[in-house]
């Protein structure tokens, strides 16, 4: 198509192509006539000739013009047939690059668009093989790609027991029955007094209720209580995460493979009375308890009031010589000491409130109505091995006495009495895979620390504002209604012991639009009590204790 016909052939026998004129060695073909008609086409490249010296860049005009002279044609037809190659050999060039550049502009346009990109905290948007969605809200247009910055994360529930039918599910839980001593274990090794039965637990609107009982025969008391597990029913370890770009181990995979094990619970309260959420490894894979693990959900004994709460876990070598990282944290019923922050959540036996842990690979988090109060590394643990990777099973139990509880008090001489039966009553357990949000900063921190920032993550926050509570030895410096708050601390009067413990950085959506899911458990967790931090401010080397400000 861009290359001329061969004029000079077709029309031998009547008119004969000539060149009217031509300079040898000039970067410009003369233009060709053809009668009274301009036929002109420009080449672009470097066509040069051994006829016409060396035309590097040539521009050609081609035109169609009458022969006199048979010696002009013959020339003529040489010269045509030399451009006439040179022009299909450049056509194809020209063809060739035409297609790489429609084919480099395609693929760039799939892979920029459709591709996966990650945004903050290295998060992954988009799939490899499809387009992003573009979602439309009351006119407001975004896609599934970075959203302001924050990651948004959508937890699935996996597996629950919401306790909604008029017995224990034999298909999730199975109960355990005596003292411990059929299996070598007497007093369940914590030498607690109760003897386990399935008697003492039964399923009543919407609530699995397990009781301790006392019975008194002579001069001494026995106790009943109840214990269930799952083991065998629901098992679960760290989630397979499919590879992404290669990354195995990249922060967006971890996220994925993270399971959060959450209760809603009322719990007992007295002297010598147990109550534990806890998992223990479906199979013994690397060696007797506890090099296995043990993951201690929620642990409260009745000797240290209503509203402490412990999460430990148990590893290292065998018993006794074993290791366990434990932290406890007594909660106000205001949450915070902070006299601004006014919403009460009532003592941990008079309400019912949430008690979780989250495990991702290499990491565990616990949590008590959505406030993280502790955590646990791989690194923490080492020397020793991380065995909290494995499938772990749930463990519900109501426990009497033992070394770590003490035993219940049998008169007031020796404080409160502990009354019977004590009863704990669990509204649900459920299973979550992906993550929620949560706070992330520095959870240890100086007396006099500036510039300390905390921020929101693993939630969209587009068109939402939030109300942040910070502890009444620190100022909000900035961020107020954001995602994202700095703040300074100052002990200035702190006390002699060189901490301030359990206090609460906590932070409530009240303020949102146009999110692009709206039904998410993590986003109801956000507007409906909020999310909290614990945070321990310190001051181990005396410069914020009351004694040093005094003296100096």
């Amino acid at each position: 198509f861009f290359c001329p016909t061969d004029h000079v052939n077709a029309n031998a026998s009547s008119k004969t192509p000539t060149v009217k004129s031509m300079s040898p060695n000039s970067n410009h073909l003369s233009s060709y006539q053809h009668g009274s008609e301009h036929e002109a086409l420009n080449l672009g490249g470097g066509l040069g000739g051994d006829d016409y010296g060396s035309a590097v860049g040539v521009g050609v005009s081609v035109g169609i013009g009458q022969s006199h002279d048979d010696d002009m044609q013959s020339r003529d037809r040489r010269l045509f047939s030399s451009v006439l190659d040179k022009c299909r050999a450049l056509s194809i060039v020209a063809v060739m690059i035409a297609l790489s550049v429609s084919v480099g502009w395609f693929a760039s346009d799939v892979f920029s668009y459709g591709g996966r990109h990650r945004g903050h905290n290295n998060q992954v948007y988009g799939d490899s093989t499809e387009p992003e969605q573009t979602h439309q809200d009351e006119n407001v247009e975004y896609t599934d790609g970075h959203h302001d910055g924050i990651n948004d994360r959508i937890p699935n529930l996996i597996w629950s027991d919401e306790f909604d039918g008029d017995t224990v599910d034999s298909t999730k839980w199975t109960f355990v029955n005596g003292n411990g001593c059929d299996v070598g274990l007497c007093g369940w090794g914590n030498n607690e007094l109760q003897w386990y039965t399935p008697s003492n637990a039964h399923v009543s609107q919407g609530k699995l209720v397990m009781t301790a009982s006392k019975f008194v025969t002579g001069s001494s008391a026995s106790y009943t209580s109840s214990k269930i597990i799952s083991r065998g029913k629901a098992d679960f370890g760290v989630p397979k995460a499919s590879s992404i770009d290669g990354e195995e181990n990249s922060s967006d995979n971890a996220l994925e493979m993270s399971h959060r094990f959450e209760s809603k619970m009322k719990l007992p309260w007295g002297q010598g009375i147990w109550p534990a959420f806890w998992m223990l490894p479906t199979y013994s894979s690397y060696g007797g308890w506890p090099k296995s693990g043990e993951i201690d959900i929620m642990e409260n004994i009745g000797k240290e009031g209503p509203n402490t709460v412990h999460g430990t876990v148990h590893y290292g070598l065998e018993w006794p010589q074993h290791q366990y990282s434990e932290s406890g944290i007594t909660l106000s019923p205001s949450r915070s000491s902070s006299p601004s922050y006014t919403n009460p959540i009532g003592n941990l036996n008079d309400t019912f409130h949430t008690y979780a842990v989250e495990r991702l690979p290499g990491i565990i988090r616990w949590y008590v109505d959505d406030i993280e109060f502790s955590s646990t590394t791989k690194e923490d643990m080492m020397p020793y091995h991380w065995p909290f990777d494995e499938d772990f099973y749930f463990v519900l139990n109501l426990a009497v006495g033992g070394n770590w509880p003490g035993y219940p008090n049998e008169d007031s001489f020796d404080g409160d009495v502990t009354i019977f039966p004590e009863r704990f009553e669990i509204d649900y357990v459920r299973v979550y895979e992906d993550a929620f949000p949560r706070i992330a900063g520095n959870s240890v921190v100086d007396c006099s620390e500036r510039d300390v920032v905390y921020e929101i993550e693993n939630i969209e926050t587009r068109d939402t504002t939030f109300t942040w509570i910070v502890p009444q030895n620190a100022t909000l410096k900035e961020g107020q209604g954001t995602s994202r708050i700095v703040v300074d601390f100052d002990s200035s009067m702190m006390g002699s012991n060189g901490m301030i413990d359990n206090e609460v950085i906590h932070v409530h959506a009240n303020h949102i639009e146009n999110h692009r899911n709206p039904t998410s458990i993590g986003l109801s967790k956000l507007k409906e009590n909020g999310i909290g931090m614990r945070v321990k401010i310190t001051d181990y080397d005396g410069k914020c204790s009351s004694a040093n400000k005094l003296s100096s």
